[in-house]
């Protein structure tokens, strides 16, 4: 069923960056950037991101340390800390980088988790692929803000986790929201 589902997405996914190639057809431009994202400094961690853009489509690879907020951790536990590595690729619905986008990926997430009662912590991994979209609004010359939607899913890894006494389910579909604030060349 998983695997049935991931295919499915990935065929819908890929018809958006279907082209055709003729002869009128230009690069229009090719930039480098950098975002930080929001919600991982609030929670005490950090995100880093570098992109490399050419036409209509954005090459990011990621890096964030994070913990998931507490009202969106299984009751029992605490503490649910992430380090994130991601590959993403972008298309813009427009021309120079701005505007709606749509993109997806691979991440891998190697994660802890505390079980509160015995206050024992356990280590997982997970493979997930990743679906988001948002909007890049520039403010000022080439520095913007780009609010974003983005829903995980499991496609590898643990699927159940020994934490002290319990097993820990981690939730094999995860919604996230957030804002990040950009610069490129």
């Amino acid at each position: 069923m998983k695997n049935s589902i991931l295919i499915t997405i990935i065929l819908f996914t890929s018809t958006l960056w279907a082209q055709q190639i003729n002869s009128d057809s230009l690069i229009t431009k090719q930039t480098f950037g950098t975002e930080l994202d929001l919600l991982p400094y609030i929670s005490g961690g950090y995100y880093a991101s570098a992109w490399y853009g050419i036409d209509q489509f954005r090459f990011r690879t990621i890096l964030t340390k994070t913990t998931v907020p507490q009202f969106a951790v299984a009751e029992g536990y605490k503490d649910n800390k992430l380090n994130v590595y991601a590959l993403i690729t972008d298309y813009f619905f427009k021309k120079n980088f701005e505007g709606f986008w749509i993109g997806t990926g691979l991440e891998y997430w190697d994660s802890q988790i505390t079980y509160e009662a015995e206050n024992q912590t356990s280590s997982y991994n997970n493979t997930v692929f990743t679906l988001g979209g948002g909007y890049v609004w520039k403010f000022y010359k080439n520095i913007y803000l780009n609010p974003w939607v983005a829903f995980h899913y499991i496609i590898a890894g643990d699927n159940e986790v020994k934490v002290g006494s319990r097993t820990f389910k981690p939730n094999e579909f995860t919604p996230e929201a957030s804002i990040k604030i950009g610069w490129y060349f």
